[in-house]
């Protein structure tokens, strides 16, 4: 059963209302996020941390283990980013990574949400989880537009059950960025284009991600009226907000760093280039240790190739199913443009906020049970796995 097919299976879908959609979410969100609190306390009462970590030169939470799992790795940058604004570490443009890569919307509203609850640390975690919930609500709305309710909720517990998505609740900018990015996509959808490409600024200023909705949303626009499926309104130029979130950002770096172009020369401390895709892919394949016992970190970058392949695997059968052409090139793109940058590392929480995704393995499950149990198996292992490497310090996206 296609997408348009499924669209006229659940009439009662229109008139599902907001509160009824955000109350289902938020149930949902609640026995996710209660059941990996829970198995996070108890593994890392069981486990230990990482030794000889260079990485851990901040702590959000000192002597506080557990709560302070939550702030690791860029949560580092994003710390600075909130406390000092942007700075090179070495006083210098180049040679040595700097927050300058990392985009302003998610620390800078920690740190003013964090004068009224009492720190900045506390208040990114409230924007991850409570982003989240709302980000949700707009998956879970696209997905009973395109399908039908069941398929939708079971899109989103996909989605909360994927191995990365830990990362909503961590001091990242996943959860903020899934619900801009899912709210731009619905109001584009719903053909109101000025609400899109406001929310799509937003995402612009979240994470760089945001300019391939500002593609993605052109492109499908464009063939719209080359082929007369939609009259031009000069509401359509609205998505020409998109990339204001870039310039915003730009003239950030020229007043605090004198150079708007930093975020794209500080790349290259993090191993990326600009690269063909299928180079990326075959290089990432040829390094993958095969041997056991495995190397620190090498089942990661397994995952990530696996993830990335499966992800344009996804886009297929997205044409093939007839979804909408903008839900496909959220997918294409958000695959394409990180593995351009010559390197994988990261993929597999890059997927996470691509929710078109989910909705097509959720369209997958339907009278397929057995598909639905092993890939809620599956993701739930992996996402143990990666929580408690995440919080003791070991690499996990």
């Amino acid at each position: 059963m296609n997408a348009a097919e499924h669209s006229n299976v659940d009439v009662s879908v229109q008139n599902l209302s907001w509160q009824q959609v955000i109350f289902r979410v938020i149930l949902i969100f609640l026995v996710w996020r209660c059941s990996l609190f829970l198995f996070d306390f108890l593994s890392l009462s069981l486990s230990s941390e990482r030794t000889n970590n260079s990485n851990k030169d901040w702590q959000a939470y000192p002597g506080r283990y557990f709560f302070d799992g939550f702030f690791r790795w860029d949560g580092g940058w994003y710390t600075r980013i909130a406390e000092r604004g942007y700075f090179f570490m070495d006083g210098k443009s180049s040679g040595v990574q700097s927050n300058v890569a990392f985009y302003p919307l998610y620390p800078y509203l920690s740190r003013y949400l964090g004068y009224v609850v009492g720190g900045h640390h506390l208040a990114g975690w409230l924007i991850s989880n409570i982003s989240c919930m709302f980000g949700l609500a707009y998956v879970y709305r696209i997905g009973a537009k395109i399908l039908d309710t069941h398929s939708a909720e079971r899109a989103c517990i996909l989605l909360l059950l994927f191995p990365t998505s830990l990362f909503f609740s961590a001091y990242y900018t996943e959860g903020l960025y899934l619900f801009l990015s899912a709210a731009s996509a619905y109001y584009f959808l719903e053909k109101r284009y000025v609400t899109c490409g406001l929310l799509g600024m937003f995402a612009m200023l979240c994470r760089s991600s945001g300019m391939t909705l500002f593609v993605a949303f052109g492109c499908v626009l464009v063939w719209r009226l080359i082929k007369h499926k939609e009259k031009f309104r000069w509401e359509m130029f609205s998505i020409g907000l998109i990339p204001f979130g870039l310039l915003i950002f730009m003239l950030i770096l020229h007043s605090q760093v004198s150079d708007p172009f930093a975020f794209v020369k500080i790349q290259a401390t993090w191993g990326r280039s600009q690269t063909l895709p299928f180079s990326t892919l075959y290089n990432a394949f040829l390094e993958i240790d095969w041997s056991f016992p495995r190397q620190e970190g090498h089942v990661i970058h397994l995952v990530d190739l696996f993830f990335t392949l499966s992800c344009l695997v996804t886009c297929l059968v997205m044409w093939r199913r007839d979804y909408p052409g903008i839900l496909i090139w959220m997918v294409l793109l958000g695959v394409l443009v990180p593995v351009s940058t010559g390197t994988l590392m990261s993929m597999t929480r890059y997927i996470l906020v691509l929710f078109p995704a989910f909705i097509v393995l959720s369209d997958l499950c339907q009278n397929r049970v057995w598909l639905e149990r092993f890939l809620f198996y599956m993701f739930s292992f992996f996402l143990c796995m990666f929580s408690l490497r995440y919080m003791n310090w070991f690499w996990a996206g």
